[in-house]
């Protein structure tokens, strides 16, 4: 089940799986219908990229990549957006209080903006 494939290009990196040595490095089947290279790529490009992608669904296929780990746990990406529900309410506060100081912000530009520009419009040329 996913076993490294020797002489096949990674489809994510397009790099050879020779002088990878390392562990993650070794080129694996993904385990989705995609034929010959398209099934293949090295274990830490393939986990990386559906981590990223958030789900194990191949994009060239649509099926679903049974050889790669990891990649259930979405944690990664809800902290890589900023939307993570801290459990802490410090955390909690704090991104609501920035939801909720843009509207402020929004207001006092538009009173500043009215301010600067009515005198404009009712300007008297004594000359």
């Amino acid at each position: 089940a996913g076993g490294a494939t020797h002489g096949v290009a990674c489809r994510i990196c397009h790099l050879s799986p020779e002088g990878g040595d390392g562990p993650g490095s070794e080129v694996i089947r993904l385990g989705c219908c995609c034929k010959e290279e398209l099934g293949h790529a090295h274990r830490q490009c393939a986990e990386a990229w559906f981590r990223i992608k958030g789900d194990r669904r191949c994009e060239i296929c649509g099926s679903e990549a049974k050889n790669i780990t990891g990649v259930e746990v979405k944690k990664f990406m809800e902290e890589w957006h900023g939307r993570r529900m801290a459990t802490n309410g410090a955390m909690v506060e704090r991104e609501n209080t920035c939801w909720r100081r843009q509207p402020f912000c929004n207001f006092l530009l538009a009173c500043l903006l009215i301010a600067f520009m009515l005198p404009w419009f009712f300007r008297v040329n004594i000359l």
